[in-house]
């Protein structure tokens, strides 16, 4: 939801403080930050149970109330564009760029509970009715409850990841889609094609123990030196975790994509005329690459200098002061070490930039894998030719850095460079940065861009792109 909130703020002419739900606020960020470590950790805590919705409520809750909660966020359009699909900060940056909203596949749905962060098995059991429920309430959304007692410890203790996908469009985003685009306008499928090892709990519920991060699959089922070291910091009495047996993978649950949805889309497309595209990536942050580049040769086009990096991690992004201070996006899933090692990649194989500025996500607790912000500092130093560092990051404090979210934006908008917002780059426009930059290995490695359907065909034919 913070990607439709960030989005549909940029189309009107705003930034997004607060993850769009509270103030921007430099002096509120350093008062929490400064605190000692155990009334952070409380803060983060207060903050979960407040985020978490009760199980009445979640009982209610219908599939159109989410697709028309999403439509009521944007204007009436027409828009040239769409992005629909899994989550991915680059795809937020992507459709800033083209003037197009984001319409999510996957919803979290936080509920209120008291859990064991170590006891998946407990766990699941706690969100089995529930989730049957909701399920049978609603035949179009499938259900994956997910447990990281990893990542997301600090958060776990008060509420289940209860996170849907939606397997048909339904009458709400159908009406979008008929009404709000432009003829001939372009619908882009986000594919990104990760799965997960889950235990299957009923017809389309399941539950799946871990998540993209610090750790692969093998090691949330099995163990690992670190890992028990890891907990034994943490003051739990276990070495390893006790999970439920996987039998069977599907979409991660985050950020995943469920082909499922695709008939629907096309059908919407072939009756109005509107062309679609594929875009397919292993994992949502393998398509940053080829957005950084778009919008540096964006700038490049404008007459602007394109010598600043913006790095972003989680849902801490800002499409709107991105644009405005002239700098390239460059979106991280995690602050993880594979997160890192993906940056640095980047770094290394394109041409150098003047001024790097990573913005670090505090996750309230120091996890398995992290990269401590001083190693992020100092890729960014090393590969930066004139300033390299964290912004909006309280560096001592991080990752219990519980003003993160309410410092970023404000460390943006202080920044001086000021561009005025340009107007929206055309799906033509895409396409010939594609044609020209196509054998740039920083920017189309990992990354397919497929025509399923062109605007003025009603074959279904496939052409690549």
């Amino acid at each position: 939801m913070a990607a439709v909130r960030a989005v549909s703020r940029f189309l009107r002419g705003q930034d997004f403080p607060g993850l769009g739900i509270a103030p921007g606020s430099e002096r509120l960020a350093d008062l929490i930050s400064h605190l000692p470590s155990r009334a952070r950790k409380r803060a983060l805590v207060l903050g979960a149970r407040m985020e978490g919705a009760p199980v009445s409520r979640v009982s209610r809750l219908s599939s159109e109330d989410l697709a028309t909660w999403t439509a009521d966020q944007y204007g009436t359009g027409p828009y040239p564009a769409v992005i629909i699909g899994a989550g991915s900060g680059a795809a937020v940056h992507l459709a800033a760029a083209l003037g197009a909203p984001v319409l999510p596949q996957t919803y979290l749905l936080p509920v209120r509970a008291r859990l064991d962060p170590d006891r998946p098995r407990v766990a699941m059991q706690a969100g089995r009715d529930l989730g049957r429920r909701l399920i049978e309430a609603n035949p179009d959304l499938s259900l994956c409850h997910m447990h990281d007692p990893n990542q997301d410890r600090a958060m776990i203790v008060r509420f289940a990841y209860f996170r849907v996908k939606r397997l048909k469009l339904g009458p709400a985003l159908e009406r979008f889609l008929e009404q709000r685009l432009a003829p001939g306008a372009t619908i882009f499928i986000l594919d990104a094609t990760l799965t997960w090892p889950v235990s299957v709990v009923g017809e389309r519920q399941r539950f799946q123990f871990g998540a993209l991060g610090g750790m692969g699959p093998q090691e949330y089922m099995t163990g690992s030196e670190r890992l028990a070291q890891h907990l034994a910091e943490h003051g739990s009495r276990l070495r390893q975790w006790d999970a439920p047996p996987a039998d069977n993978t599907y979409a991660e649950a985050e950020w995943g994509y469920d082909d499922a949805l695709s008939p629907d889309i096309e059908a919407v497309a072939a009756r109005c005329g509107y062309a679609v595209r594929r875009i397919t990536v292993e994992e949502p942050e393998h398509l940053s690459p080829l957005v950084a580049d778009f919008y540096r040769w964006r700038y490049q086009q404008r007459g602007l200098p394109a010598d600043q990096l913006l790095v972003e991690s989680y849902n801490q992004w800002e499409p709107y002061w991105a644009l405005r201070l002239g700098a390239v996006p460059f979106w991280l899933q995690f602050t993880a070490r594979p997160s890192y090692q993906w940056l640095e990649r980047y770094l290394t194989r394109t041409n150098p930039y003047r001024r790097i500025d990573v913005n670090l996500f505090s996750n309230g607790l120091r996890s398995v894998g992290q990269v401590p912000a001083e190693e992020w500092r100092s890729l960014a130093h090393r590969h930066a030719t004139e300033r390299g560092g964290t912004i909006g990051v309280n560096e001592a404090a991080f990752p219990e850095d519980a003003g993160s979210t309410l410092r970023y934006q404000p460390a943006l908008a202080a920044l001086p460079q000021r561009y005025s917002l340009p107007t929206p780059a055309s799906v033509e426009e895409l396409d010939e940065f594609l044609a020209e930059t196509q054998n740039i290995a920083s920017s189309a490695e990992g990354v397919r861009i497929a025509t399923l359907r062109t605007a003025a065909s009603h074959s279904g034919r496939q052409d690549s792109a």
